[in-house]
């Protein structure tokens, strides 16, 4: 099973923190940590994080052998799920949009209301604190292994 991509920042962090010690400019972790998530687009690490936590959520190894499509743009990944239906779901850099079966896969029942208020896009939920919920359900229904 590969390294989670959490960890596998984590790693390259302290990499980047023992380089620049090597060239006479030493950082804190933590400085080292900040400058990843900038180069990657993020305001902080604490996004970052929150980001690929909720990511790795949405993804559980189980789920990979599911049925989904693959977007590159969130666009794209919309206008699959307006025409054709489906749930829209981020991961990294890239879209999916999966059926009824992997979200019960995650736990969620199609029924729930939670669902319901979240709406079919989880890129940009229409209830907030119904996708906290539903987040808190997909985590308790899939444990880390």
């Amino acid at each position: 099973m590969p390294m989670p991509r959490l960890d596998a920042l984590k790693i390259k962090a302290k990499l980047l923190q023992k380089a620049k010690s090597r060239v006479g400019s030493p950082i804190a972790l933590k400085e080292a940590y900040e400058i990843l998530a900038k180069s990657a687009g993020f305001s902080s690490w604490r996004e970052m994080k929150s980001t690929l936590d909720t990511h790795e959520i949405l993804r559980p190894p189980h789920a990979s052998a599911l049925w989904n499509v693959w977007y590159g743009s969130y666009e794209e990944a919309k206008t699959h799920v307006l025409e054709h239906g489906g749930y829209l779901l981020p991961y990294q850099k890239q879209f999916f949009v999966c059926d009824e079966n992997y979200v019960l896969n995650l736990g969620i029942e199609t029924d729930d209301p939670d669902l319901k208020k979240v709406g079919r896009d989880w890129v940009t939920p229409k209830d907030a604190t119904a996708w906290n919920r539903l987040l808190v359900k997909i985590s308790r229904s899939n444990p880390k292994e």
